[in-house]
């Protein structure tokens, strides 16, 4: 007669409970990691680097980040987004949780770049089209005419009158160019009236661009022949880009 066979049916029992057990170890061991955190990980203190036009109160306040808040859960694109959009001269911010209870905000501000009227009055504007704040005639920057900046209000992005937008989007270019280069505070004024043509004013220089096109490549043009020292040596005049493609052609003021 055959044996019946057995079923360790303890043993399957000891077995569902061990991956029981198991996984309500790691739910408590995740709760009390949470418990922790929120209990003890609270904002005690935040440092402001990188800024010069701002105090570090001002940008603690546009923060928006309160003593004792949850630096764990802190939102840190918010935090930034906040600080940006309530300072104009803030063109970045880079949030860093400093454990166990602190915050480093660090800044990276815009410089005025040029000044565009409106019916307001004259605006300052970064190389970006940030408008910044009214024009009180405090900071040198590029002056601008030919443009003009409808409804403008801190933070907000130039937008041009009606029929303006092309000139808007070259004097963009033109500005991050300069921007790039480091040319803003050699450069005055942009006469952006002409129809054909922007006429920029460059130390003793006025230099002539086309409206449109490579401003890199124009700019290029306009600092080698400005470096080549084959121009008469402190006399004025005007570096025209716009009658031979690649080529500046240079006429003294009379």
């Amino acid at each position: 007669m055959a044996r019946q066979r057995k079923h360790p049916r303890s043993k399957r029992r000891r077995g569902r409970f061990r991956g029981l057990y198991k996984l309500l170890s790691i739910l408590l061991i995740a709760a009390a990691v949470v418990l922790a955190c929120v209990v003890f990980f609270r904002v005690n203190s935040v440092e402001v680097t990188g800024n010069v036009r701002y105090t570090a109160a001002e940008v603690i306040a546009a923060s928006g980040i309160e003593m004792g808040d949850n630096l764990v859960v802190l939102p840190r694109s918010r935090v930034s987004a906040a600080i940006c959009a309530n300072l104009p001269y803030v063109e970045s911010v880079s949030v860093k949780k400093a454990l166990p209870d602190g915050v480093v905000l660090v800044v990276t501000e815009r410089v005025a770049a040029a000044s565009v009227e409106s019916a307001e009055g004259r605006w300052l504007v970064s190389a970006q089209g940030k408008l910044l704040e009214l024009d009180k005639g405090a900071v040198e920057t590029i002056r601008i005419t030919g443009l003009t900046a409808v409804g403008p209000y801190p933070g907000g992005m130039i937008q041009a009158a009606e029929g303006q937008e092309a000139t808007l989007r070259y004097v963009g270019e033109l500005l991050g160019e300069l921007e790039a280069r480091g040319l803003l505070a050699q450069c005055t004024a942009l006469d952006c009236s002409a129809a054909t043509s922007m006429t920029l004013d460059w130390g003793i220089y006025r230099v002539k661009l086309p409206r449109g096109g490579d401003y890199s490549y124009y700019l290029s043009l306009t600092q080698a022949a400005l470096d080549s020292g084959k121009l008469p040596e402190g006399v004025p005049g005007t570096l025209d880009l716009t009658i031979t493609e690649g080529k500046v052609n240079f006429k003294t003021e009379k």
